[in-house]
């Protein structure tokens, strides 16, 4: 055992705390220099709030004021003595008017005719000399029929400033005149009065370029003058603000400013500085004097006090080392602060343990530290004193930085919608305990959204009063947004039932209905046929949707051949437009066509081009109401290298949202419970594979609802070399009368089987019908029938099978084989094609393509037949 050193006199650290306590007082004299400035910062803040709702004020009182003597203008151009020409009469009943009109009297009436040349001047008697004034703004009345509000100008007659409202006047359908109320500057003289501009300030009316018009000081001078060039640039950016500006006296001034979205004109309130600066200065000057006799003494004590503190502490320092190094500390060094000898005895007593321990924990936090990474988790705990959070190693890597207090979470690491959930849940479980979870929508540093399980717990003192909040925290990003992609997937699907169930229900109950009235006796031939075009018709219609259903899976899939040529895109327009004609001409649309002046070429497939065309064109007529507008333009675009195809309406538009996924499959606007703007929602997205197969693009532009829509194909264009001539169409002009054919129908459904022999029938052709394969063959030995007509999905063997034994059959291997199916995609094609059929027809048949299979047929038949 060694000797202990001799006693050093040591004091309570509470001693030198007392003296410490001074020194806070320069933090305060800070923290409420502080305060101040931010006080003034609120306040100029307000006075800029103030002036800018004044301004907007001053400036619906110019609209209002302008409105008025758009009013006025609008009034005198009813006046019956236009229509007539009598002007001196006109010249009368203006005067009269405007003597009765408030305000008239600063108003002048003008008349003029499209060359500019004054008919009438209220402010010059009848039949004086009127000059000629043309300008733009007479020239954009005329052209557009609508009013305007020119800028500020000297006028011809007074050359004195003013503005004026013209108005068109309409003498039948035609603009002939422009009527125009002047307006000088006094009429403007209530706006800017001193009631309504506060004292001291400059305030300046002016017009869409910058020239005042009317001021409240040194009018006579600023009038007719432009605004200071840094206000200008100012209102040329925005609408509104403030900015730090000089008068035209040059005085400093902070200027508010506001411009009308409706006439263009604004109004600018400019505050001297000087009046603003000068409260701030005085009181800023006493706080910096006291303050600096403040940090003075407080420096002195804490030099003094300091020393002592950091000796007793510095002693400490070889402790606190030796502790974090795992060792035993050294003995005490000479220390003046009784608790920092206590504090350096614990430390030896506690690292003999902490050695232990700490070893422990390190293979214990490794462990829970990879797994905490492995699976996005974390802990956290929050004081609630102070509101910092300390948080486990893995919660930093979910969110990609350091987690700061909860404070400023706001809107930098939880939306603000997610921290408000957090305050809620925080205080509740303050008030009554327990514990509680979220999920919370968070930001990553990288800039994408995270979400996260969030579960918290209230941590109470000895006294049942909270001290904390803790809990844990999990990545669950991946988890959401699969649940999210299986909702939408799942509505999606609904939605599209929905609406298939729907769209074949529409045609299935005419078809239904006019079933059963044919079924009834006493129906005349008229009304017999009026029966068969709607079901044809719906049939057709039901036919159509299948195709397009058919169309979106082949391309979908990637099974959709273009049959690639030189293609005239003018030609392609027109047909697509031929097209449209019946509902163009059913909704008394405006069909406009815009082509190029010379054939423009591109390289693709012609009856894909027409279809993406058509279905723009149907889409658009669709959505505009009747007697809408329809136009479609051909414009040539980078260098003349690629070809622009513009579809434009003014139907229903659309919004943003509904832009974004205008190609999306199975996506529509907003239905109507009635579905009269119907549909699978699948013709965009069909345009957008197609045009996309292509190597194009299409893209849609809407300014919103009720505003139309436009649509832009993009494709690349081809060399415009010479192509031979279209080789003619070889037609059969006459089929023989009388002619007969020997006709075998194979279908396993009987009913379809029975409407197509009815349908052959009709034109006195002779009939076989059979429902199996095999029956098929032994009838067409014995009947030797000139047109088969065959199913392909037969049962025991299907068409393409009975076909090829057809052909090798002496009674019919001359025989014209035609696939009547339900399978009509160009693969289906294809493979009856090599199986020996001559044409292809799709259920339900199209009967003009089988009467000209039949009238070629039947024409081409031997004439002993």
């Amino acid at each position: 055992m060694t000797d202990s050193p001799a006693p050093t006199p040591r004091r309570p650290l509470r001693a030198y705390l007392l003296w410490l306590v001074l020194t806070t007082l320069l933090p305060g004299v800070v923290g409420a220099s502080l305060l101040f400035v931010h006080q003034y910062q609120k306040a100029r803040a307000q006075i800029e709030r103030n002036t800018l709702q004044t301004v907007r004020a001053l400036v619906r009182s110019a609209d209002n004021q302008l409105l008025q003597a758009q009013s006025v203008a609008q009034t005198l151009s009813t006046i019956d003595a236009l229509d007539a020409g009598d002007f001196a009469r006109v010249h009368a009943q203006a005067r009269e008017a405007l003597s009765l009109a408030p305000a008239g009297g600063d108003m002048i009436m003008v008349l003029r005719d499209r060359s500019g040349q004054q008919l009438v001047n209220t402010a010059r008697e009848y039949g004086a000399p009127l000059p000629r004034e043309y300008s733009d703004q007479l020239a954009q009345v005329f052209a557009s029929g609508r009013p305007a509000v020119s800028d500020v100008f000297v006028g011809a007659v007074r050359q004195l400033p003013a503005v004026s409202v013209d108005v068109p006047v309409r003498v039948g359908t035609e603009v002939r005149y422009v009527l125009s109320i002047g307006i000088g500057t006094d009429y403007f003289s209530g706006i800017l009065s001193p009631q309504s501009v506060p004292e001291g300030a400059v305030a300046s009316l002016f017009d869409r370029q910058g020239t005042i018009f009317y001021r409240n000081m040194n009018r006579n001078e600023t009038v007719g003058h432009p605004v200071n060039p840094l206000l200008r640039n100012a209102f040329m950016r925005q609408l509104e603000g403030t900015i730090d500006s000089r008068s035209r006296e040059g005085r400093p001034l902070l200027t508010t400013f506001s411009r009308s979205s409706l006439t263009g004109w604004g109004v600018a309130i400019g505050i001297p500085r000087a009046s603003l600066r000068a409260e701030l200065l005085d009181q800023l000057a006493l706080m910096t004097g006291v303050a600096a006799a403040l940090f003075v003494v407080a420096l002195c004590l804490a030099w003094l006090i300091g020393g002592r503190l950091a000796r007793s502490v510095q002693a400490l320092s070889g402790h606190a080392e030796a502790l974090g190094r795992g060792e035993l500390p050294p003995p005490l060094a000479e220390v003046h602060v009784r608790e920092a000898a206590e504090v350096a005895a614990a430390i030896r007593d506690a690292a003999a343990l902490l050695a232990e321990r700490s070893r422990e924990l390190a293979a214990k936090e490794s462990a829970l530290r990879e797994t905490h990474m492995l699976a996005r988790f974390g802990t956290w705990e929050r004081r609630l004193d102070s509101d910092t959070v300390e948080v486990s190693a893995s919660v930093p890597h979910i969110f990609g930085r350091p987690v700061p207090p909860f404070p400023e979470q706001r809107g930098t690491l939880l939306t603000e919608e997610s921290w408000q959930e957090v305050q809620r849940l925080s205080s509740e479980l303050v008030r009554s305990g327990g514990s509680g979870k979220l999920q919370l929508e968070a930001l990553h540093a990288d800039g994408h959204h995270i979400w996260l399980d969030f579960r918290a717990e209230c941590v109470r003192g000895p006294d049942g009063q909270a001290q904390a909040l803790r809990g844990t925290m999990q990545d669950i990003t991946e988890r959401v947004r699969a649940e999210e992609a299986l909702r939408q997937a799942d509505q999606r699907k609904n939605e599209f039932l929905a609406m298939l169930a729907h769209e074949l229900r529409n045609p299935l109950a005419p078809i239904a209905s006019g079933a059963q009235l044919l079924g009834q006796e006493g129906l005349d031939a008229a009304r017999t046929r009026q029966i068969s075009a709607i079901i044809a018709r719906q049939a057709r219609h039901m036919a159509g949707l299948v195709d397009d259903l058919l169309d979106v899976s082949r391309v979908t899939r990637g099974l959709v051949t273009l049959a690639r040529e030189r293609v005239d895109i003018n030609a392609v327009v027109q047909e697509a437009a031929e097209q449209v004609q019946a509902l163009v001409r059913e909704k008394g649309h405006a069909l406009a066509l815009r082509p190029l002046p010379q054939p423009c070429w591109v390289l693709g497939d012609r009856k894909r081009l027409v279809q993406v065309v058509g279905n723009l064109l149907h889409n658009a007529a669709k959505f505009t109401a009747r007697g809408g507008s329809l136009s479609v333009s051909i414009a040539l675009a980078d260098k003349d290298e690629q070809v622009l195809v513009e579809v434009r309406d003014n139907g229903i538009g659309m919004l943003p949202a509904e832009q974004a996924r205008a190609f999306d499959m199975f996506v529509q606007g907003e239905r109507t419970p009635d579905r009269a703007l119907g549909g699978l929602g699948i013709g965009l997205a069909l345009v957008r594979s197609l045009i996309e197969l292509h190597g194009g693009s299409v893209t849609v532009s809407s300014a919103g609802q009720g505003l139309g829509t436009s649509f832009t194909l993009r494709l690349s264009r081809c060399a415009d070399t010479d192509g031979g001539p279209a080789p003619a169409m070889d037609s059969t002009s006459a089929v023989r009368a009388g002619a007969h054919l020997k006709v075998l129908v194979v279908d396993d459904n009987v009913d379809a089987a029975r409407m197509l022999a009815l349908a052959v029938a009709a034109h006195g052709h002779e009939l076989r019908v059979e429902h199996g394969p095999r029956e098929a063959l032994a009838q067409a030995a014995a009947f030797a029938p000139d047109v088969c007509l065959l199913d392909i999905g037969l049962p025991g063997m299907d068409g393409y099978e009975l076909a090829r034994r057809l052909r090798r059959e002496r009674a019919t291997a001359g025989a014209i084989l035609v696939a009547v199916t339900g399978y009509g995609q160009d693969q289906d094609r294809r493979d009856s094609a090599q199986a020996g059929f001559d044409h292809h027809l799709v259920k339900p048949v199209d009967m003009a393509s089988l009467d000209r299979i039949l009238a070629d047929a039947a024409a081409a038949a031997p004439a002993g037949e």
